[in-house]
């Protein structure tokens, strides 16, 4: 069976990584992304330009994997978008992380069911369990993200195993001083930038697992621990 796994936001960073590694382990991988990809990383790597923040432009996308494919290995949302506090910053990113995965949940669970076993992997976020003052919107969002995990684990069940994933910082941002460096690999207990190896390996785990739906991965190097020592 023709059966891709759909990769949001996969044109660059922990995304791309991702799809590289699956590509490469001989999935066919269908990369959504707002940016355009005008080469393909991997032959196994078919790209879509989609901004999943817009109804008509995940209809496309929807259409496109029903037209194309027999049916879906899994749907890994790792789309994000990490924005100030604001009324319009807060809808595109509730657009995002939110009504994106909703809405692709529901129009693609037909092609879900038609694998013996397939996957949807929120990569939701370690504040979406602890809220953050600074990004009160972001961790909101990704709140909701992981609330669905529990409804859709529930709706899809057996065929579908839903669950969750909730990174810390994995990749530093670009263009930050040393101090910026220090001062955010203290935030964890395990004091270093592990790069995109970590979210990998838990969606490979997840992709493997036969027992799992409706759970969390915590990938965050203790932060939460050290956020909480004093």
């Amino acid at each position: 069976m023709n059966s891709p796994i759909l990769i949001t936001g996969a044109s660059q960073r922990v995304g791309l990584a991702l799809a590289l590694e699956l590509a490469q382990a001989g999935h066919t991988v269908v990369s959504a992304s707002r940016s355009p990809q005008p080469q393909a990383a991997h032959p196994n790597i078919h790209p879509f330009q989609a901004d999943l923040t817009r109804v008509d432009d995940r209809q496309a996308l929807i259409d496109h994997l029903h037209t194309h494919y027999d049916g879906l290995r899994a749907i890994v949302h790792n789309a994000s978008l990490w924005l100030d506090d604001g009324l319009d910053n807060l809808e595109t990113m509730f657009r995002l992380h939110v009504e994106a995965p909703y809405h692709l949940n529901l129009a693609l669970g037909e092609l879900l069911h038609k694998v013996d076993k397939a996957d949807i992997i929120h990569v939701c976020d370690e504040t979406s369990s602890r809220g953050s003052k600074s990004h009160i919107a972001y961790a909101a969002t990704k709140a909701a993200l992981q609330n669905m995990v529990l409804s859709f684990a529930e709706k899809y069940a057996p065929t579908v195993r839903v669950n969750g994933i909730l990174p810390g910082l994995l990749i530093l941002k670009e263009g930050g001083d040393e101090h910026y460096r220090q001062q955010t690999l203290k935030k964890a207990l395990l004091e270093f930038e592990p790069g995109a190896r970590p979210l990998i390996d838990a969606v490979l785990f997840l992709l493997q697992s036969q027992y799992s739906t409706g759970s969390q991965l915590v990938i965050n190097g203790g932060r939460h621990l050290k956020n909480r020592m004093t």
